[in-house]
C-alpha cells in the first residue's frame, strides 16, 4: 500500500495498477494492515482510500478467485480486509478514480463519504461472473440508490458513470479527476478536526442499527456464493 500522511489525515493507496488494483491475498494483507495501523495511531483523524493508476479498485483478483474455488488460496485474506474496512472507526473517504468494480463498489457503500472523479466507472458483475452479491451489498445497494436502481445494477452487471453515481446517490461529490485527491483530503480534513470522541460516537450510533442487517445479509449472500461456485 501507498501511505502519505497530510497533517491529520492518512492516505491509503491500493498500489497494485498493473492490475487496476485487483485484491489478491497479499494486496488484502498489506491493506488490512495499513487500516489497523491508520486505526492505532493517535495522530490520524481521518483516512482517505483511493488506488494507483486508472482505477480504484478492479474487484477480486480472478486468479485469486479461482485458487479459493479450488482450495488452493484461502478466502480469509480478503474477508479480514471487508471486515476491516466494514468496522473501522474512524472517518473513512473512499476517492474513486478511474474504474470500481466488484468489490471496489462494495467497499465504498461501508465508507462515510465516497467522492469520485469525472473518468470513475462503477460496476457489480456478479451475474456476468456466476457469482452472488457480496459484503452486504444486497442490502446496502438499495439503501443507498433504492431498490429498482439497485437492481439494475446487481441483475444487469452494467456500467454507470460519475454523473449517475453521484445523481443516484452512490457518490457524495464529483470532481475533476486532477483535483480528486486533494479535494477528497480537504473534506476528510474538515472531518478530522472536530472532537474525535464525538466522531467516534456518531460512526458507532450509525453502525448499531446498520450492522445486523448487514450481518444479516452477509449470512444470506455467502450462502447463495457457495451454491452457485459449486455449480
Amino acid at each position: 500500500m501507498d501511505v502519505a500522511d497530510h497533517g491529520p489525515v492518512r492516505v491509503l493507496g491500493f498500489d497494485r495498477p498493473g492490475k487496476l488494483n485487483a485484491i489478491d491475498a497479499a494486496l488484502a494483507d498489506r491493506a488490512t494492515t495499513a487500516l489497523i495501523e491508520a486505526e492505532a495511531d493517535g495522530s490520524v483523524g481521518a483516512v482517505v482510500l483511493t488506488g494507483a493508476g486508472r482505477a480504484f479498485c478492479a474487484g477480486v483478483d480472478l486468479d485469486h478467485l479461482a485458487a479459493m474455488v479450488r482450495g488452493e488460496e484461502s478466502s480469509t485474506h480478503t474477508i479480514g480486509l471487508n471486515r476491516t474496512i466494514r468496522d473501522f472507526p474512524k472517518p473513512l473517504v473512499i476517492a474513486v478514480n478511474g474504474l470500481a468494480v466488484g468489490v471496489g463498489v462494495t467497499m465504498c457503500l461501508h465508507a462515510d463519504l465516497v467522492l469520485v472523479g469525472a473518468s470513475a466507472r462503477f460496476r457489480t458483475p456478479f451475474t456476468k461472473l456466476g457469482v452472488a452479491p457480496e459484503i452486504g451489498s444486497s442490502w446496502l445497494l438499495p439503501q443507498q440508490v433504492g431498490h429498482q436502481r439497485a437492481s439494475w445494477m446487481l441483475l444487469s452487471s452494467e456500467w454507470i458513470d460519475a454523473d449517475t453515481a453521484l445523481r443516484w446517490g452512490l457518490a457524495f461529490e464529483r470532481v475533476d479527476d486532477d483535483r480528486l485527491l486533494e479535494r477528497a483530503v480537504e473534506r476528510a480534513t474538515t472531518i478530522a478536526t472536530n472532537d474525535p470522541e464525538a466522531i467516534a460516537a456518531a460512526k458507532r450510533t450509525v453502525r448499531a442499527w446498520r450492522s445486523p442487517a448487514i450481518e444479516a445479509a452477509e449470512k444470506i449472500e455467502n450462502a447463495e456464493f457457495r451454491t452457485l461456485l459449486g455449480r
